[in-house]
């Protein structure tokens, strides 16, 4: 993964060793929140995968049409989702509008975007409501419906222009500066040795770990390629007295699948032309079945390459030279030029 820049205002999630503590953001809201004046052009593209019998990728852009002081200007999303798309369906539906409700009532940015992350994910592992639903599948789309998100909010503080990012699972979020990219997300696989000892944390067997090489890539119980997600219920508590709980922890799964964001600021400084968020389909991944890609410093300099074209007719080149390079999952992107 590249290195992030040094320059970030600040940090409130990142992956870390046992026993280090995630550090916070340094502002409030509520003191210093005004009408957002961040002015940004969308694009998004997406399609289907060639091995996929339906694209279960989905996005959302939320817009502050009513320049509310309390709210962002801007919160775009990308979802990846698997085993169907209920539930990344259910989040292109919910999750901004949560965002910015949050937003409101937070103290700090990034505490918005993770409440609204749990939040979300607590209502998606729910059983049915009713007696005879209560012999169906756990969680919306059934107990192995999930997906990942990437996830941006723009908006404006002590007159500057901020990215709040947050992302669970491997969908990617991409800051263009200097012609360089700075990835802002984490890919939450379990092929990361930090995930995976993460996950281990947790495991009352010692002798067997909760991460396993399993065809081809690994996974977590064996069965899931990603070690942070949306839904997938079958992994995880829904707080009614089934499922397996993560020890001492309030939230998480005896497989230590959670949907717990990974979460960034950054200021915009005038060397930053484009941020991109992406379901993984977008990049090279061959050595967990995605076939090929790009590379996050060809997209940046394409982009830099690219710079007088309409943000959506950059977002389908982008796809379609994905499917030309080999990918053969969903691809999904959004580009919003700063």
């Amino acid at each position: 993964m590249p290195a992030r820049a040094l320059d970030r205002a600040s940090v409130a999630s990142i992956a870390r060793a046992p026993g280090t503590r995630r550090p916070r953001a340094t502002h409030r809201l509520a003191a210093i929140a005004r009408a957002s004046v961040v002015r940004t052009s969308v694009g998004t593209a997406t399609v289907r995968g060639t091995v996929r019998k339906q694209n279960e990728d989905r996005y959302a852009t939320w817009t502050n049409t009513r320049g509310d002081a309390t709210a962002p200007t801007t919160i775009a999303s990308v979802f990846d989702g698997h085993g169907g798309s209920a539930v990344s369906e259910w989040l292109r539906e919910r999750l901004n509008d949560m965002i910015a409700r949050e937003w409101a009532e937070a103290e700090f940015s990034l505490d918005a975007l993770r409440t609204a992350c749990l939040k979300a994910d607590k209502e998606l592992v729910q059983p049915p409501e009713g007696f005879f639903a209560s012999f169906g599948e756990r969680g919306v789309g059934g107990a192995k419906c999930g997906s990942t998100a990437a996830i941006v909010a723009l908006y404006e503080e002590g007159g500057s222009t901020r990215i709040a990012t947050a992302n669970v699972g491997d969908a990617r979020i991409l800051l263009i500066r200097d012609g360089k990219a700075v990835q802002l997300s984490v890919d939450h696989v379990p092929d990361d040795e930090n995930e995976r000892k993460r996950i281990d944390r947790g495991n009352p067997n010692l002798r067997k770990s909760l991460v396993s090489f399993t065809n081809g890539s690994w996974r977590v119980g064996g069965v899931l390629a990603l070690s942070r997600a949306f839904g997938d219920s079958f992994l995880k508590e829904s707080g009614r007295f089934e499922g397996l709980g993560e020890r001492n922890a309030d939230y998480g799964s005896g497989f230590g699948l959670n949907a717990e964001p990974d979460c960034y600021i950054e200021s915009v400084t005038e060397a930053d032309t484009w941020i991109l968020l992406s379901s993984d389909g977008l990049f090279e991944n061959p050595e967990r079945g995605g076939g090929g890609g790009w590379r996050n410093e060809e997209i940046a300099e394409y982009l830099a390459a690219n710079t007088s074209k309409d943000p959506e007719a950059l977002a389908k080149d982008l796809v379609a030279q994905a499917v030309a390079k080999g990918s053969t999952d969903d691809v999904t992107v959004t580009l919003l030029r700063l």
